[in-house]
């Protein structure tokens, strides 16, 4: 396990283009999810192959992602997680309706508030982007108005387990979450309805990439199914 990794690593890639992180079929996404970095699998199993994305959701604005598109919820997609397919290129496939997102309903009375949101975030983005290829630094908005020159948390954990938060509600109502005590900390292990296991990759803060994002975007992987698991920890 590794915590508040700050520089690049071989096996890390800054900022990956949404092209190759999302099929074309699935080319949608790229309005929906920002690719902040992608891990190579060996590093947490070496019996793993190919490359992970972690994703920061441009939705929600307010409340918790898919909490406002209840209707469109099925087994890989519900309020504050959802699942990719990862295929064996290292792109990742949608598994559920698109119209889980807010953006993909134009009769939604969230519409115009969240476009207006998801602009800012996008144009937002671009510039963060720009700076990292002048600077190849990975330099938010909010470091840039308040002059920090603290490096950014790529990653605030590579690898081991996740520790029980605010992430574990409301994906213990759909999902098994198992608590697991050592040291005086309490570690959670997710399975699915089958009981296979989502290993802990990696988490970020959404905002040390963006101008908005969750404080801990956390990330898991299936590997008998190649699914890959997001939730959300809002402190």
């Amino acid at each position: 396990m590794q915590q508040e990794i700050t520089t690049a690593q071989d096996f890390l890639k800054l900022l990956p283009d949404s092209d190759t992180v999302f099929t074309s079929k699935d080319a949608f996404l790229a309005k929906h999810l920002l690719p902040l970095i992608s891990i190579d699998l060996a590093q947490i199993n070496p019996e793993w192959q190919g490359w992970i994305h972690l994703v920061n959701p441009i939705e929600p604005y307010e409340c918790y992602i898919g909490s406002e598109t209840a209707e469109f919820h099925n087994e890989f997609a519900h309020e504050n997680w959802f699942i990719l397919q990862l295929d064996e290129q290292s792109q990742y496939h949608w598994l559920a309706d698109q119209h889980y997102f807010i953006l993909e309903n134009k009769s939604h009375p969230s519409y115009a508030e969240v476009l207006m949101h998801s602009q800012a975030m996008h144009e937002d983005f671009q510039q963060v982007k720009q700076r990292f290829l002048e600077q190849k630094r990975v330099i938010s908005t909010s470091d840039v108005n308040y002059q920090n020159n603290k490096p950014t948390i790529l990653l605030n954990q590579l690898g081991g387990d996740a520790e029980y938060g605010n992430w574990c509600y409301p994906i213990e109502e759909q999902l098994k979450l198992e608590n697991i005590e050592q040291d005086d900390n309490c570690f959670v292990h997710i399975f699915d309805q089958q009981q296979r296991r989502y290993y802990f990759i990696a988490s970020a803060s959404g905002w040390e990439y963006c101008n908005h994002g969750a404080d801990n975007i956390l990330m898991f992987y299936q590997p008998e199914t190649r699914r890959v698991l997001f939730t959300f920890d809002w402190t």
